[in-house]
């Protein structure tokens, strides 16, 4: 994956994940209809590639590497997608705005300036 498509990729990975943290009817897609809610976000898969969907409360702060990589792999025919959204629950319930929820989803702080060098270089 080139630095263009991986920053793309990062970028509606996290939209994606806010979406499903701010929107009830995405957290449903995404116990539902993993294939539609990935599309949403333009994230598309051959409908016969299986989609393993991870919530994982404790872990709160994945590796972005570890979802790129199972991106590829699926996307390259090399198995399922193991989607790793975390459950918002484990955040103290902390009320964020969706423009805040996309900031941390998305690795930018609040200034702007992006915190991860995946999508600067």
């Amino acid at each position: 994956m080139d630095p263009s498509e991986r920053a793309l990729f990062i970028t509606a990975y996290g939209r994606l994940v806010a979406g499903v943290w701010s929107e009830p009817d995405q957290e449903l897609l995404l116990s539902t209809d993993p294939h539609r809610l990935l599309a949403e976000y333009d994230l598309l898969l051959p409908p016969e590639v299986p989609v393993v969907v991870v919530r994982d409360a404790e872990h709160l702060d994945p590796d972005i590497d570890v979802q790129v990589r199972a991106w590829a792999d699926a996307a390259g025919g090399r198995g399922p997608l193991l989607l790793y959204v975390p459950a918002l629950d484990e955040l103290d319930e902390q009320e964020l705005s969706e423009h805040e929820l996309d900031s941390v989803v998305a690795g930018v702080d609040p200034t702007g300036a992006c915190c991860c060098p995946c999508c600067c270089t």
